[in-house]
């Protein structure tokens, strides 16, 4: 297994990666991204810890103790046991300080491996090339590496009131093919973290209008030539540990990524050329990623009840009815978002190369629950920590022996040590009220699907057709008969072929 001084070596290989107007000599020293790809470095050393050895790692087929990253979950059982990995990274990190750890970026690629051969069989522009080998030799390649994968699918906002208007987009196309490969030209307009991966993991997400030449999947290093990693300014506090508990723990820069003619050889291609195949495919392979997502915001939610409990206790709100109240929609929020989480798992099925899937309309619907709530429920912990939040001491104020008998008895409450509030008061203005906090916000919002892409994606997904089961028993009810199956639509079609592939 990887240690994190093999993954920060493993970073200073030339890549050319834009932070702001800096551009940044090596992503494991520079200020700007060094504390992230520490905060990485250390994921890996967890895996490290005899204490986590049982949790962090599975001995495999062949008797060797790999990272739980590659654990496939092939029962309900085994599912849990990956879901105890998730949430032990997520309560080492932080409780989700940073949420695109390498596990979670590989846990994309199972969706591939699974079930590798329509990938190949529906590309179009190969001709007539086995893709599904390559598949299968990367993630034979990334997890004998321990390698960290960073996906990069979403594509430039273009004019949406015309479908035409993707033909003229800079994104990602295939501009020529050869025997060795394809070459590929234009840029993916979010790659999270990519900064800081082994491999950026290519994709699309389908809309109307897009060219088959822009329909690509496959990989490539940051350090190919012709690839620019250029990441909007950062909000990392590198150095300020005790100010800034979360946000000095790194900053994982999202980032444009252009491609000047890159070429990617064939066995780094998984498919290309179908917007078909697309049009589906996509959701599907975040499905991995989603399921981990409400497992963040399960844990993340557990952090803000705690986080509202140990404020009120120190101010001396708790014990008053109107706050209990008030703290109970944490509990909430928490107990149903991990309500999502168990009965997504329990209601699962198996895929058609036989891992144990959760069930996607509960995690979905569970990350929509998330996203319609999460910004009440931050103001609401603002409010209730009142000035607390915002009006506190620095740790150098703090220190001075001629402020601290003020600045303590400003911080003395019923319970706790006066200094114990600052802590608290300087997590939540970094969750809360910084522009770091803000940027983890808005990843959660948009992170692989925003809300309304949730909801269409997912229920077309789903059997809510009229005609369908769903409606049986209020059919039943109403006294009507079910009548003779509709015609297939555009709607019954898409829904149909997404289960096919879902399950076997």
């Amino acid at each position: 297994m990887r240690t994190g001084k093999e993954y920060l070596a493993a970073l200073n290989d030339g890549r050319t990666v834009w932070v702001g107007d800096e551009l940044v000599d090596n992503v494991a020293t520079h200020p700007k991204t060094r504390a992230y790809a520490r905060s990485l470095a250390d994921f890996y050393d967890l895996h490290h810890r005899p204490d986590l050895q049982d949790v962090m790692t599975f001995v495999d087929e062949d008797g060797v103790r790999r990272s739980m990253t590659w654990f496939q979950h092939r029962s309900k059982e085994d599912l849990k046991r990956k879901r105890r990995y998730m949430e032990t990274v997520l309560r080492e990190t932080g409780g989700g300080a940073t949420p695109r750890t390498p596990d979670v970026n590989n846990y994309v690629l199972l969706t591939y491996v699974d079930d590798p051969e329509p990938w190949s069989s529906q590309a179009v522009g190969t001709d007539g090339r086995d893709l599904t080998k390559g598949i299968l030799d990367f993630w034979n390649l990334v997890r004998e590496g321990d390698l960290n994968t960073t996906p990069a699918f979403v594509d430039p906002q273009t004019d949406r009131s015309r479908d035409s208007a993707q033909a003229e987009s800079p994104a990602l196309q295939v501009v020529g093919t050869s025997d060795d490969g394809i070459t590929v030209r234009g840029v993916k307009a979010i790659g999270t973290g990519a900064a800081f991966g082994d491999w950026i993991h290519i994709g699309v997400f389908y809309r109307p209008g897009i060219l088959p030449e822009q329909i690509i999947f496959g990989a490539v290093k940051p350090n190919t030539p012709g690839v620019t990693i250029i990441c909007r300014e950062s909000n990392v506090r590198d150095g300020e540990e005790v100010e800034h508990p979360l946000a000095s723990q790194g900053d994982e820069l999202d980032s444009v990524i252009v491609f000047e003619d890159v070429f990617i050889p064939w066995n780094q291609v998984f498919h290309i050329g179908n917007p078909k195949h697309a049009s589906l495919y996509p959701q599907r392979v975040f499905d991995w990623l989603h399921y981990q997502a409400l497992v963040r915001q399960m844990v993340r939610a557990e952090l803000m009840l705690g986080l509202a409990l140990l404020v009120t206790e120190h101010i001396g709100t708790y014990q008053l009815p109107p706050v209990q109240t008030r703290i109970s929609r944490f509990a909430g929020f928490h107990q149903t978002l991990k309500a999502h989480v168990i009965a997504s798992e329990e209601e699962g099925f198996h895929t058609p190369g036989g891992l144990y899937k959760p069930n996607v309309l509960m995690f979905d619907f569970g990350r929509a629950y998330y996203l319609e709530n999460v910004a009440e429920m931050a103001h609401e912990i603002v409010d209730l920590a009142g000035r607390a939040s915002l009006i506190f001491p620095t740790e150098g104020q703090w220190q001075r022996p001629e402020l601290r008998p003020w600045l303590e008895a400003l911080q003395t409450g019923p319970v706790g040590r006066p200094h114990d509030r600052l802590k608290i008061s300087r997590v939540i203005r970094d969750l809360f009220l910084s522009d770091w906090g803000d940027r983890i916000s808005t990843f959660e919002n948009f992170n692989g699907t925003p809300l309304l892409a949730i909801r269409t994606l997912t229920m077309k997904r789903a059997e809510m057709s009229p005609s369908g089961i769903m409606a049986d028993l209020a059919r039943k009810v109403c006294g009507i008969e079910k009548v003779e199956e509709e015609k297939e639509t555009a709607y019954t079609a898409q829904a149909d072929y997404a289960r096919r592939q879902d399950a076997k």
